[in-house]
């Protein structure tokens, strides 16, 4: 039985799939929470603890990247592939035969990718931004399963379902298992504003500086990305600079560098996780009948809880030039910075600094540099009235929405 962290405390009861699987669902919950727990909850009324039902409502983010398959029986699907790979054993005999993914070119320089031996079907591919110039504003994960069914259909592939569920005993416990597709990755994601281009940047020398629960911190290309945990097979996280990541894309396209600008302007620093498949195994998240957003939502709150631990407080230092740098650097290390430059840049050089707390004229010792500080506070970000996000198209039934 999945049990979330979100638990009801009301009086309602929750629908299951029958009497059998409700009554399962009871013993377990029982199990969970023996009656003491539950007394010294609520004395009176013990029975008012109900694990909440598995939602699929996303209310945080949005999803970019999805792999998900599903295994469709004796059923005769077209075969899907970009040639395959061959295992032959010491006799030359083929031991087996693994199928390449198919990779479907869309519009936009986007591209996902598809495979179907005959009976199974798998998909993998940012979802989110497929077919669409950029993805700084998305679909939630059931509309991005929308738009990878419509993909499906276009090549006579079946869509991917739920199917049904059915209570099993594993090693002596009860365990819901479904038919249907199973879910080995998700990204989710979400942007925050800045409110500049400089905030952002400075913002992101902080975060460099943080680490989130044990995993390893790292700093890639101009400081522009500080990932968490990278090699991790079960989680990882990371925050970039969306500006500088739709400029690398740009190519000369007017409206992505608008939107490049739009984002320069607001210091938009997204927050993406990876869940990959042991974590969302681990959930309880790894099928498609039970995918429960809310377990996501929990998780992903706590791990972007590393944006926002603390007020970034972030040194001026920076905004001194590299001339006055270098000076105060040498003054710090009890240089002679009389006689390293000229008069005029002497004085020129101390009037700038005095500010700082640092009178070049007057020889260190232990004194530091008092930098200023300024506060930099993350905020939410709403699309501006000119942003491009198409409906999700429905071609099944003849319909378009």
């Amino acid at each position: 039985m999945l049990v979330t962290r979100h638990f009801s405390l009301t009086g309602e009861t929750f629908a299951t799939s029958s009497p059998a699987a409700e009554a399962v669902d009871r013993a377990d919950l029982e199990a969970l929470f023996p009656l003491s727990a539950l007394v010294a909850v609520d004395v009176k009324r013990p029975e008012t603890w109900h694990p909440a039902p598995i939602t699929k409502f996303q209310a945080v983010g949005f999803c970019d990247w999805i792999s998900i398959y599903q295994r469709h029986g004796a059923a005769q699907l077209p075969k899907l592939c970009d040639g395959a790979f061959l295992r032959i054993d010491a006799h030359g005999e083929c031991v087996n035969t693994t199928l390449k993914k198919l990779r479907i070119e869309g519009s936009h320089d986007t591209s996902v990718y598809l495979r179907c031996d005959g009976e199974t079907v798998w998909f993998e591919g940012n979802a989110s931004r497929f077919r669409r110039p950029d993805n700084v504003f998305g679909y939630t994960f059931m509309q991005c399963i929308q738009r990878i069914n419509a993909l499906l259909e276009e090549h006579d592939l079946p869509a991917f379902t739920e199917g049904d569920k059915f209570i099993t005993n594993f090693k002596g416990e009860p365990r819901s298992v479904w038919t249907g597709a199973i879910v080995t990755r998700v990204d989710m994601t979400e942007n925050f504003e800045t409110g500049s281009r400089e905030d952002a940047y400075h913002f992101m020398r902080w975060l460099s500086g943080q680490q989130a629960s044990r995993l390893k911190t790292g700093t890639h290309g101009d400081g522009e990305t500080v990932d968490f945990g990278r090699g991790s097979r079960r989680v990882y996280s990371k925050a970039y600079l969306k500006a500088a990541e739709l400029r690398r894309h740009a190519k000369g396209d007017a409206y992505l560098e608008q939107l490049a600008d739009w984002c320069d302007e607001r210091g938009i620093v997204r927050f993406e996780t990876t869940y990959k498949a042991t974590k969302l195994h681990d959930m309880g998240c790894h099928y498609l009948g039970g995918f429960d957003m809310k377990q996501l939502e929990i998780d992903f709150e706590d791990r972007k809880e590393v944006l926002s631990r603390a007020s970034a407080e972030v040194e001026e230092l920076s905004g001194l030039s590299k001339p006055l740098l270098s000076t105060y650097r040498m003054w710090q290390a009890g240089d002679d910075v009389v006689s390293r430059m000229s008069r005029a840049t002497f004085f020129k050089h101390r009037k700038a600094l005095l500010p700082y707390g640092v009178d070049i004229a007057i020889k260190s010792n232990v004194t530091q540099l008092k930098t200023k500080t300024r506060v930099i506070r993350l905020g939410p970000v709403s699309p501006p009235d000119w942003y491009e996000l198409p409906e999700i198209e429905r071609k099944r039934n003849g319909t378009q929405g």
